[in-house]
This record gives C-alpha cells, structure tokens and sequence, in this order.
C-alpha cells in the first residue's frame, strides 16, 4: 500500500531588534537564497512553542513579542532542494536575548534593513514576508 503524503506546517519568523533591523541567514535548503529561521511543526506542539524552539534551534536567539503576519502555501517550489508542499505561518517577533550561533541549516547572518533586505537574493517567500511586514510596519 502506498504512502498517503501530506502537506507539512512550518513556522518562519522575522526577529526584529530594537535598531529595527531584521534578521536573515542564507540557506543551502533555498539554494542558498536569504530567508528567516523556521521550521516545521512538531506533533503537540504550538504554533508558538515551534517558533520561539526552531529559533534556538538555529540561531541561539530568543524571542518575544510573537505576531502573525501572513500565512503561505509552498507546492512543489523549485526554490527548494526536495519537492515539498509547505503550509507557512509566518511570524514576526522581537529579539529577546542571545548571541548569534548557526546550527548547520544557515550560513552567513546579517541584520539589515527591512526595505535595504528587499534587495538581496531572496526566495519569493521570504520576500513577500517582509514585504507584508513592511506594509504591516510591525516595526
């Protein structure tokens, strides 16, 4: 009998600082495209609890101040490595503490500018997270 699939959940979050910059990592998942830390959801756990676990996760950060800015849908992107069908809750949240440690997921950090980070190399994902963050200035 074969395998049914399913979508899988994921969390992405903007961490914002208080010079308002964000933060973004490269990731070979997204060919190495820029994008925000996240991951999928795990069995019984929140939304929230996935968010604030996959940024310590990958980043060695906190966070605080957790909002939803805009939910997306993934089939079969090619911007990923696998063919996948993604269902993204995308957050926004204030850095809380920590200093900055990559698990092996992300390379290569910045903090920048919301506006000045719609420049860079950015799978379309990511780029219409900040640019609803941007509209919403969550800031």
């Amino acid at each position: 009998m074969q395998q049914k699939l399913f979508p899988k959940v994921c969390v992405g979050v903007i961490i914002y600082n208080n010079d308002n910059k964000i933060f973004l990592a490269q990731s070979h998942k997204w060919h190495d495209s820029w994008c925000v830390p996240g991951g999928h959801l795990e069995w019984g756990e929140t939304l929230e609890q996935c968010a604030k676990r996959e940024i310590k996760e990958e980043t060695n950060l906190e966070i605080e101040q957790l909002e939803l800015v805009c939910t997306q849908e993934a089939i079969f992107s090619s911007e990923f490595h696998e063919k996948r069908h993604f269902i993204f809750f995308d957050y926004c949240a204030k850095l809380k503490s920590g200093n900055i440690k990559l698990n092996d997921e992300l390379k290569n950090s910045l903090w920048i500018d919301p506006k000045e980070a719609l420049k860079l190399k950015l799978n379309s994902f990511t780029k219409k997270l900040i640019e609803e963050f941007v509209k919403k200035k969550c800031l």
